[in-house]
C-alpha cells in the first residue's frame, strides 16, 4: 500500500475542501490510503512538522499567531495548543494530515515576504488581532458628555435609546458610561481638608501626641505643666 504514496506537496488542494467535505468519511483515523487525495506518510508529517517550527521561529511568529491567522485567511481559527501539538506530532495522524496543507499554505505566504516589511506586519496583524478600541468622534463624545451631566447612571432603556440617536452600539455607549464615572471619582478628591475639620488647626485643640512631648515654654518637657 505505500507504494501507492507520493511524496509531492499538497499545494493543490483547497484547504476548506479537506476540512468540510472528506472524500473518505468511510475511513478511519490511520485507514488513509487509496482515493484521490495524496497522504502524506508519517515521516514527510515529522520532517515538515520540524521545518514548519523553525520556519515560524525565525519569521517571529508565535503558535498562536499562526493559529488566528489560518482564521483570518481560511476562516478557521485554530488555538495555539493545537499548532503547538502539531509541531509535537500529539495530534492524529488524520488531523495532522488535514492540518499539514493549511500550515504549509501559510508558510509559503509568509516565506514569500522575506525582506518586505510592511507584508511581514501585515500577517503578523492577521494573526494578533483583537478586538479594537472603539474611537469615538468629538461630536458623539460631546452628547454623551452632555447626557452624563443629566444622568451619571442611565437605565438600560436609557442606554439603548442613546445608542440609537448616536448609532453607536449599546455596549460602546454602556461602557463609555461607566469609564465616565470611573474617571469622576479620580477627578473628585475626598473631601478631608478644609472646613470639615474646623478645630484641626485651632491654638490648644491639636490632635493627640502619641510620642514623645514636645519640650514646653521653658524648655522643659511639658509634662512638668499638667
Amino acid at each position: 500500500m505505500l507504494a501507492h504514496h507520493q511524496a509531492v506537496p499538497q499545494l493543490h488542494h483547497p484547504l476548506h475542501r479537506d476540512l468540510q467535505s472528506p472524500h473518505h468519511p468511510q475511513h478511519s483515523d490511520r485507514d488513509v490510503s487509496g482515493g484521490e487525495d495524496e497522504t502524506p506518510t508519517s515521516d514527510d508529517l515529522e520532517a515538515f512538522a520540524k521545518q514548519f517550527k523553525q520556519r515560524r521561529i525565525k519569521l517571529g511568529f508565535t503558535q498562536a499567531d499562526v493559529g488566528l491567522a489560518l482564521g483570518t485567511l481560511y476562516g478557521n481559527v485554530f488555538s495555539q495548543t493545537t499548532i503547538c501539538r502539531f509541531e509535537a506530532l500529539q495530534l492524529s495522524f488524520k488531523n495532522m494530515c488535514k492540518l499539514k496543507p493549511l500550515l504549509q499554505k501559510w508558510l509559503e505566504e509568509a516565506d514569500s515576504t522575506t525582506g518586505s516589511p510592511t507584508s511581514i506586519d501585515k500577517i503578523a496583524a492577521q494573526g494578533r488581532k483583537r478586538k479594537k478600541r472603539t474611537s469615538i468622534e468629538v461630536s458623539v463624545k460631546g452628547a454623551l458628555e452632555q447626557h452624563f451631566h443629566k444622568q451619571p447612571k442611565p437605565s438600560a432603556q436609557e442606554i439603548t435609546s442613546l445608542a440609537d440617536s448616536l448609532q453607536l452600539e449599546k455596549e460602546v455607549v454602556r461602557v463609555w458610561f461607566c469609564n465616565r464615572r470611573q474617571k469622576e471619582k479620580r477627578m473628585t478628591p475626598p473631601n478631608t481638608l478644609g472646613g470639615e475639620s474646623p478645630h484641626a488647626l485651632a491654638p490648644g485643640h491639636g490632635p493627640p501626641v502619641d510620642g514623645p512631648l514636645a519640650p514646653g515654654p521653658l524648655g522643659l518637657p511639658s509634662t512638668q505643666f499638667r
